[in-house]
């Protein structure tokens, strides 16, 4: 009896479309590039305040309630949600509140830079023991968790809002899954990447450091003494596709590495979150929109992602959301949760985009290198 053929699109090779084993790499920056981070990160904050002063200038945002609060933000440094989150704070606090940033970057890299250039704005800012950059990642226990609670105890922060934006994941294939190919674009033209499987141990640091560390991570400061007044985490509806998973599905793969192992950490999030609603801690699972990060270019097809959908929203007159306002959009559900009684546990700053999916869906897995193709890859990637 043969094999059954699979149904999706998106789990056969597209004709004449170069294929790819694997997940983009993990490259060094050049010297040059090393050189420009220092620059790089200061412009950077400052790009971003100019952005978040303007639209508080609008009076689209009530944020007088972070005065005074203690902040712990994990993975908050670069170009994403997280260093946006930080610029807010860092400008916003007063003179009572503090803010801690946990990264773990590389020290020849711009998201190690940003965490330099906010602490240089800190200490001229005054802010002494207010803040606290630590570039030891995240832990529940043994020394790394204890500079944590000694950086909280030296701010005063005995009550902290937690945000977590980290982004650290392998994309890849789990054990017995069918293929998937997803289209990217690099310098050549247009690809596919043919996921591959991972092994046990990439799939369980995939659940655990973006998954089960960071909501493991609050409960460990409740135990430690330190009272979390809200845990809010970063998602992508992507997470949320099951029929994506399913290889008996014609959907199976639409969303790319989402599909196949990038969802594995949202599930242990989304389900904490669920248990957590009613329980009368403000826990949160806030979905964001496709956001162009340093991390985007790791994720099979995550560029390619970007400027699809970048494409429709100019079709359909859609305007972006970048990450400086997506990051005042957060703290204002924030302040919601915490001075209104606003309990939606999974906060959507999507909505513009959302709609777009099944757009999206039909064109992707139409991209071809065709010039003569209504779906020419050009025609919907570059404008």
């Amino acid at each position: 009896m043969s094999e059954a053929q699979p149904i999706s699109p998106f789990a056969v090779p597209m004709p004449g479309v170069p294929i790819r084993e694997g997940a983009p790499p993990i490259t060094r920056p050049t010297k040059e590039e090393i050189a420009a981070f220092p620059a790089e990160a200061r412009t950077l904050l400052q790009q971003t305040w100019a952005t978040q002063e303007s639209l508080l200038q609008t009076g689209r945002y009530d944020l007088r309630w972070l005065e005074g609060k203690h902040f712990l933000l994990a993975g908050a440094t670069g170009p994403g949600i997280g260093g946006a989150l930080a610029v807010a704070v860092l400008h916003l606090l007063g003179d009572r509140g503090s803010l801690t940033v946990l990264g773990r970057d590389l020290s020849r890299s711009l998201n190690y830079e940003t965490g330099k250039a906010m602490q240089a704005h800190a200490e001229a800012a005054g802010f002494g023991t207010r803040f606290h950059w630590l570039n030891a990642g995240m832990a529940l226990e043994g020394k790394n968790f204890q500079a944590i609670l000694s950086a909280l105890q030296e701010a005063g922060a005995d009550r902290v809002i937690y945000v977590n934006t980290v982004a650290a994941a392998n994309s890849g294939l789990l054990p017995g899954m069918p293929p998937v190919y997803v289209k990217d674009v690099d310098e050549n033209g247009l690809f596919q990447w043919q996921l591959t499987p991972l092994d046990d141990r990439a799939i369980e640091a995939t659940r655990f450091i973006m998954g089960t560390l960071a909501v493991e991570f609050p409960r460990a400061l409740e135990a430690a003494g330190v009272t979390v007044e809200a845990a809010v985490f970063a998602d992508w509806r992507g997470s949320l596709d099951k029929l994506g998973r399913d290889p008996s599905r014609e959907e199976y793969g639409r969303q790319g590495a989402y599909s196949t192992s990038l969802y594995l950490p949202k599930e242990v999030i989304q389900q904490a979150v669920s248990a957590n609603y009613g329980s009368g801690k403000i826990m949160m699972d806030i979905f964001y929109p496709v956001m162009r990060t340093r991390a985007l270019p790791f994720i099979p097809g995550g560029v390619t992602m970007a400027r699809l959908f970048d494409t429709l929203m100019r079709k359909e007159g859609i305007r972006r959301r970048e990450q400086p306002e997506l990051a005042l959009d957060t703290l204002q559900v924030i302040g919601r949760a915490l001075t209104e009684g606003y309990d939606n546990p999974f906060p959507r700053l999507d909505g513009h985009e959302m709609p777009l999916d099944t757009w999206f869906y039909e064109v992707v897995k139409r991209l071809n290198n065709d010039e003569n193709s209504d779906f020419y890859y050009r025609r919907w990637l570059e404008g």
